[in-house]
């Protein structure tokens, strides 16, 4: 009987959290689409540090996430949404005043109206826009390499990996400031997808390919590199089920963190399935047995069919904490599949006419 009323309980407050939140978003998305400026109710004494740490303004405490057993729901409601607008507020600041990207709403075609290839990528206000991504200046016109960030399912929006993982741990941990500014100081630019708006009943999958018919198949970087985390890299496979040709031709290596894609179930076809073997990576969390989670250490061969690529340790048990602890294991990464060695060779010495040959090194062989 016990056990039975601590399972409805447990579904009634998954119930309220999954309601609560989806009123953050909805909330987010509207003041940040009509230009208002979001402040944190007085209800939540936290701010963001200068080292990125939330602490309280009065004690200093970092903050930490409490369980409060029969807690009133209208408090745990306040508390929620200020700590949600919060994070984003802030980081969406930190992106725009000190990274210096800008916000690029993407609206629905006008009537009557066509662009050169249909739709206008041009920042647009309004509430009829079909959200919005972030992008580093010169983006579109730039040669160099273009990192393109796909982020999980949920309620974050463009920045953040998870908004409560910032809370919690800082923006070194939770948001996407740390991969933004790793790539601008290495001159690459950065676009930052946002497929968790859902405006009109656009699924992650529909933002990620209009982002990419309206912005990255458009910008003249022919080395665009992904980082997909979660449910972001199965919108990027879908995405390459969609478009093979254009995304196998524009797209240098992709970088999977924990991904949910599974070859098993979407349907690519044997010349996509070869270009994710070579061109991909997976970092995941391990599963011993009985699905307890192993301590592998970072960059540790893990085998798994459904990735279809090399998949890799993460080096942590968090879902959340995979990019952060990832990150220079990506980049090294990125930067192997821009730049690859070229194949070794060594001489042999033959026994009867002792003359000298040049041989190609395991790779090279690899690759005949």
């Amino acid at each position: 009987m016990g056990s039975t009323i601590d399972l409805q309980n447990a579904a009634l407050i998954l119930v309220v959290t999954r309601t609560l939140l989806a009123r953050m978003e909805v909330m987010v998305d509207l003041a940040e689409t009509q230009g208002q400026s979001l402040e944190s109710p007085p209800v939540f004494p936290y701010r963001f540090t200068s080292d990125g740490r939330l602490r309280h303004q009065v004690t200093k405490e970092p903050f930490m996430f409490q369980f409060r057993r029969g807690c009133d729901l209208d408090v745990t409601q306040m508390e929620e949404e200020a700590l949600c607008l919060h994070v984003t507020q802030h980081v969406h600041t930190l992106l725009e005043e000190e990274l210096h990207l800008s916000r690029l709403y993407l609206p629905p075609p006008p009537a009557g109206q066509q662009g050169d290839n249909g739709d206008n990528p041009r920042p647009h206000q309004g509430a009829t826009c079909l959200g919005y991504v972030y992008l580093s200046p010169g983006a579109l016109e730039s040669p160099t390499t273009l990192l393109v960030v796909v982020q999980d399912w949920g309620t974050v929006h463009c920045g953040l990996w998870s908004w409560r993982a910032a809370a919690s741990q800082g923006l070194e941990s939770g948001s996407m400031i740390p991969y933004v500014r790793r790539a601008l100081d290495e001159g690459s630019s950065v676009l930052l997808t946002n497929p968790n708006q859902g405006r009109a009943g656009e699924t992650p999958e529909e933002h990620v390919h209009r982002v990419w018919d309206l912005i990255a198949s458009r910008c003249s970087s022919s080395r665009v590199m992904v980082v997909a985390h979660g449910y972001g890299g199965l919108a990027f496979v879908d995405l390459l089920c969609r478009h093979p040709q254009e995304v196998v031709k524009q797209v240098g290596a992709v970088a999977f963190l924990d991904s949910s894609h599974s070859l098993w179930h979407q349907p690519l076809d044997l010349a996509g399935r070869e270009w994710l073997r070579t061109h991909s990576r997976r970092w995941a969390k391990v599963l011993c047995h009985r699905w307890v989670l192993s301590s592998k250490p970072l960059n540790q061969p893990v085998g798994s069919l459904k990735a279809g690529c090399l998949q890799i340790s993460a080096g942590t048990q968090r879902h959340e904490a995979a990019p952060s602890v990832c990150m220079d294991s990506v980049f090294r990464f990125f930067s192997k599949m821009l730049c690859p060695k070229p194949p070794s060779t060594f001489s042999i010495v033959t026994r009867s006419r002792g003359q000298v040959r040049p041989h190609r090194g395991r790779d090279a062989m690899g690759a005949l």
